[in-house]
């Protein structure tokens, strides 16, 4: 899984799962604390997944975007032109257009 502290977050499921406290007589319960960080660590590990997969989708919406930027700068560029003929002519200019 991918390095979480770039997101500000410290602990992971291992970290709390070896976190070790030191014991005392009175104080809460070993085993309800023991329950809870359980919980704790599995949903630790589910956020961790889930980050992983959005960092993987995430890039390959980057990798896709970066192999359409052709397309889609000739697209703006035609659209910009549309505006410009548009704010010449009043009007788009059907005869400047190439013909496919």
């Amino acid at each position: 899984m991918g390095n979480m502290a770039q997101y500000g977050i410290q602990l992971d499921a291992q970290s709390v799962h070896d976190k070790q406290f030191k014991r005392k007589t009175r104080g809460y319960s070993m085993e309800e604390v023991d329950e809870y960080l359980d919980e704790i660590i599995k949903d630790y590990t589910r956020m961790q997944e889930i980050i992983a997969r959005f960092e993987a989708d995430l890039a390959d919406i980057h990798a896709e975007l970066m192999k359409n930027k052709e397309s889609y700068d000739q697209f703006m560029i035609k659209r910009r032109l549309e505006d410009l003929e548009i704010k010449v002519f009043g009007e788009r200019r059907e005869y400047l257009r190439p013909r496919v």
